[in-house]
């Protein structure tokens, strides 16, 4: 394959230009928070759900703040989110961010069928209490997982990531080659999170 690429004349057979979008994850239930953490922070799983317990628990922020749970129930296979929580989300997004980063209606996402649905999808008690306000008040392995969920949380409320992806297919004698190539048109969701696994259209979503 290598002689036949080398020795071909090669020809660019189409050019392909498309709008490319990609959706927000949704927020973290218990398998997927592990993931993620495990990536990002290379915590085991033991060690992010005995962090994330403390969060659901209470952390003395003192300086004011005192005793206070952070996240909702760590232990849950629901993406589900309470309608407070939407509405407390869209706000902060569209006073934070501005409207183009506040989609039209709120992003719902599937929770799978074999789920208990006990919970809702893990997420900060308050979007207030924001990483920034906090990172001095934490201990770091908390600071790290709490922001992680503060952030994956808001993000999945927000708009699509653009991207303008150019495709290009090239003659090698009988082969194939293709080249492609993006480049980012608007941020979206990933002006604030991107998680290890984006594709396009990779989330589905419930609207």
């Amino acid at each position: 394959l290598k002689e036949i690429i080398e020795n071909a004349d090669l020809k660019i057979q189409k050019v392909e230009k498309k709008e490319r979008r990609s959706q927000p994850s949704p927020p973290f239930i218990t398998s997927t928070l592990q993931r993620e953490i495990s990536t990002k922070l290379r915590f085991s799983a033991k060690r992010t759900m005995s962090v994330a317990q403390k969060l659901y628990e209470g952390i003395n922020l003192g300086k004011g703040y005192g005793n206070i749970g952070l996240i909702t129930y760590m232990r849950t296979d629901s993406v589900r989110i309470s309608p407070d929580a939407v509405t407390s989300a869209r706000d902060f997004i569209q006073n934070e961010f501005g409207e183009e980063f506040l989609p039209e209606k709120p992003n719902t996402y599937k929770t799978k069928q074999s789920a208990q649905d006990a919970h809702e999808s893990i997420r900060p008690t308050n979007l207030s209490l924001t990483p920034e306000k906090l990172k001095t008040l934490m201990k770091k392995d908390e600071f790290s997982v709490y922001e992680l969920i503060w952030k994956r949380f808001l993000a999945s409320q927000m708009t699509r990531a653009i991207y303008d992806q150019t495709v290009v297919d090239i003659n090698a004698d009988k082969l194939t080659l293709r080249a492609s190539g993006s480049v980012m048109k608007f941020a979206g969701f990933m002006k604030l999170y991107e998680d290890e696994k984006q594709t396009d259209e990779d989330n589905s979503t419930d609207e």
